[in-house]
């Protein structure tokens, strides 16, 4: 059965990078993460529009974004399965990284 979302290869890569950097220190906790962001993923597909716009990040009208924990999601929801762009931590810079990705969309 496939998936109700997709991820960009920079999801993918954030996802690890995220989930990788907490395991060296604290595996338990990766995996709390990883299943954390996988039900956010999930709540996301059934509720797409559940997100809100950050036009003081970028002025993509049809992109979304969801807070979990300390990450920012970013999803457009107007697709099926939903495409999810992103997974930051609250402390990078969102707008530097965005826009590049969402260009080689």
């Amino acid at each position: 059965m496939a998936l109700p979302f997709d991820l960009t290869e920079d999801a993918v890569y954030d996802l690890e990078e995220a989930v990788g950097y907490l395991a060296a220190e604290n595996p338990p906790a990766a995996l709390r993460l990883a299943d954390e962001l996988e039900q956010t993923f999930l709540f996301l597909a059934q509720w797409p529009s559940a997100g809100h716009r950050r036009e003081d990040l970028i002025e993509e009208p049809e992109l979304r974004f969801w807070s979990n924990t300390d990450y920012l999601i970013g999803y457009f929801g107007n697709r099926s399965p939903i495409l999810i762009v992103c997974v930051l931590h609250g402390s990078r810079d969102a707008t530097s990284i965005l826009a590049p990705r969402l260009e080689r969309l």
